[in-house]
C-alpha cells in the first residue's frame, strides 16, 4: 500500500459522486525539470530523468512518486505551485493545466512549444502549441495543442523540452522542461485514466454504462476510459476489455441533419 507520504507527492486522489478513487504510486522512475525562478519537480508515468551536460545540476530536482494515472493518459512535469499534463497522442500533442491539488486551469493565455528531435533529423523541431477552448456547456478541460507526428519517437530512448510563458503565477511566469523518456510511449487509441471531481458532471450527463446498460455507480466505482480524443465512462473494469474490442461502437453517433428543416 502506498504511504501517505508518497500519496501527498503525487496529489492523485479524487472523490468523485462519493466514490473515492485511490492510486497506487510507483517510485522506480523520476524525471527532471529546469525552472525559471524556484525550482520544482518533473515528472510522468514512464518518464525518467538525467540532466545534460550543459544543465546545472543545481537547477534541478527529482520527481515526486510518478502515478500510473492521469486524467488525461499523459506525462506529467510540476513546478511548486501548478503540473502540467503532456498527452502524447500519435498526431497531436496536448497539455493540461492543474494547480497544486490537481484542480484544472484554464490554458487560455499560456503560450507553449516543444523541441523535438526525431531519429534521422540533424536539427530538432521547434513545435508551437496553440490554444483549444471548449465549447460552451462541454464539461471537458481546455488545453493547448500542437499538431505533430510524434510516432517515429514511440519505443525510443529521447528527451523532449518544454517551454512556457504567460503562467498565472505571477512571480514566475515562465517555466522550462526537460523530461528524459528512456522508452517513450505514444497514449493508446483506448486509455484508462484517472477520475477526478470534474468529471462529475460528465457522469451525470452519460447516466448510463453503454457496456452493461446499468446506471453509472450502481456496480461500484465508474471508471474513465478515453478513445481517441472522447472520454467515455463506464461501470467497471470489466467494461474495459469490450471497449477495446470493439472502440468504434463507442464513440460519440455524429448528429444527422433535419431534412425538414
Amino acid at each position: 500500500m502506498s504511504s501517505p507520504q508518497s500519496l501527498r507527492h503525487g496529489r492523485i486522489l479524487a472523490l468523485v459522486l462519493g466514490l473515492s478513487v485511490g492510486v497506487s504510486v510507483s517510485c522506480e522512475s523520476t524525471a527532471w525539470g529546469q525552472f525559471s525562478g524556484r525550482g520544482g519537480g518533473g515528472g510522468g508515468r514512464h518518464a525518467g530523468g538525467k540532466p545534460s551536460d550543459s544543465d546545472s545540476q543545481s537547477g534541478y530536482k527529482p520527481l515526486p512518486a510518478a502515478a500510473p494515472l492521469t486524467p488525461h493518459g499523459g506525462e506529467y512535469v510540476s513546478t511548486e505551485t501548478n503540473y502540467y499534463e503532456i498527452v502524447y497522442m500519435p498526431l497531436q500533442t496536448r497539455i493540461f493545466l492543474f494547480d497544486s491539488k490537481l484542480k484544472p486551469l484554464s490554458a487560455r493565455d499560456v503560450h507553449a512549444q516543444m523541441i523535438v528531435q526525431l531519429p534521422m533529423e540533424k536539427v530538432p523541431q521547434q513545435v508551437p502549441f496553440q490554444y483549444v477552448p471548449m465549447p460552451p456547456g462541454v464539461p471537458e478541460q481546455d488545453y493547448v495543442a500542437a499538431q505533430f507526428d510524434i510516432r517515429p519517437l514511440e519505443g525510443k530512448e529521447t528527451s523532449i523540452t518544454l517551454e512556457f510563458s504567460g503562467l498565472s503565477d505571477r512571480h514566475y511566469p515562465t517555466a522550462s522542461f526537460t523530461p528524459y523518456y528512456p522508452r517513450f510511449s505514444v497514449r493508446p487509441y483506448v486509455a484508462k485514466v484517472l477520475l477526478t471531481e470534474a468529471d462529475r458532471e460528465g457522469i451525470v450527463r452519460q447516466q448510463v454504462c453503454p457496456v452493461t446498460g446499468v446506471p453509472l455507480g450502481s456496480r461500484g466505482p465508474v471508471v474513465k476510459l478515453y478513445i481517441a480524443e472522447h472520454p467515455l465512462y463506464v461501470s467497471g473494469e470489466e467494461c474495459l476489455a469490450a471497449v477495446k474490442e470493439a472502440p468504434q461502437r463507442f464513440l460519440p453517433q455524429p448528429t444527422m441533419p433535419n431534412p425538414g428543416r
